[in-house]
């Protein structure tokens, strides 16, 4: 019998994942430039007791909203960002490689007095050594600086004939509640909110995804190993919010489903054979969950695809965009875990 569930399961989320494709996913966020430099350390300064680092060569690739927006579009859905860049160099490089995968940036607004944000990673090693991380460096960007009546204009065009919205809030100023309570929540749109410090401010979505720190911040309180404070914080957010669901991810504890009146479903983490690096493992988690949900899946149908896209996405070093035909690799070996926790309150 439990054979033939798994099977089942399997093949509901084939069917689910082919459902994805063509799915008009607004994503709204702050846009960051991950601007990686790569570098020898063969020789060390005079002037200080440090490496000399010999840059060798640089990387940029979208990050924070701009790494959902690359997951949306690498697991079949059509992206359609709304952000702001500046008229830099940066914002060039992130455009083009936007561009270069085919994503429409018409409702990316871009401001010559506005520098993109970015962060910079510096990777450092020897000739025959794999490169590490020695130091990552932020620039903030001054999106704060832009007018309310600017983004909204964006955002508006953007919504018309979108499946879903995606609301990515780094805390960098982009994204404002008062605009999603105007433009999204009265329309009564498929949202889903990831939002760094901001999450009690959303009310009214249809789903949150914050990961365990995110949830302790916004309860004021430190779960540690105790399951009934996670239970609690989760419980008290959603109804505060007064979400469909709340998805929690909690790195290798994998993700725990909170729907009102039900169970809490646990989702164990995917077999993933080493993780390497879980930069940007939330926004491959938010783009393929609103996916899904457009799609028409259960939320915890949504939830296991997704928890399937993060298990590839930490195998890989920087911010990965898993594509359907690998997480379609992954279903097809095996059977989607579930285990159910507790009662539903």
């Amino acid at each position: 019998m439990k054979n033939e569930e798994s099977t089942q399961d399997t093949e509901r989320l084939l069917r689910q994942l082919s459902d994805l494709e063509g799915k008009r996913i607004v994503v709204w966020g702050d846009l960051v430039a991950d601007h990686t430099v790569y570098g020898d350390t063969s020789r060390i300064s005079r002037e200080a007791p440090v490496l000399i680092l010999e840059k060798e060569w640089d990387t940029v690739s979208a990050g924070c909203a701009g790494n959902a927006v690359m997951n949306v579009a690498a697991l079949g859905g059509i992206p359609v960002p709304v952000g702001i860049l500046g008229k830099d160099e940066m914002g060039r490089r992130l455009t083009q490689e936007f561009a270069s995968r085919g994503i429409d940036t018409t409702h990316v607004l871009g401001k010559s007095e506005v520098q993109t944000a970015i962060k910079m990673r510096v990777l450092a090693g020897g000739l025959h050594t794999v490169k590490q991380q020695v130091i990552r460096i932020d620039s903030a960007g001054g999106y704060r600086n832009v007018l309310d009546s600017e983004i909204e204009t964006r955002l508006r065009q953007a919504l018309r004939d979108a499946d879903g919205v995606i609301v990515s809030d780094y805390s960098l100023g982009t994204v404002r509640p008062s605009v999603f309570a105007r433009l999204v929540r009265k329309r009564s749109l498929l949202s889903v909110i990831d939002s760094r410090h901001n999450l009690l401010d959303f009310r009214e979505a249809v789903s949150a995804t914050p990961n365990e720190p995110e949830l302790e911040e916004v309860s004021r309180v430190a779960f540690g190993d105790d399951e009934a404070l996670l239970d609690k914080a989760a419980r008290t957010t959603q109804r505060r919010l007064l979400l469909e669901a709340l998805l929690v991810t909690r790195g290798k504890r994998g993700m725990a489903l909170y729907q009102p009146r039900r169970p809490r479903i646990d989702i164990p983490v995917d077999q993933v054979r080493e993780i390497v690096d879980v930069t940007g493992a939330g926004d491959t988690v938010i783009a393929a969950y609103t996916l899904a949900l457009a799609a028409g899946s259960t939320f915890e149908e949504a939830a296991a695809l997704a928890n399937v896209a993060a298990g590839l996405a930490v195998m890989e070093r920087g911010a990965a965009a898993p594509s359907a035909g690998e997480v379609r690799r992954v279903v097809s070996g095996r059977a989607a875990g579930r285990r159910v926790v507790g009662e539903g309150c």
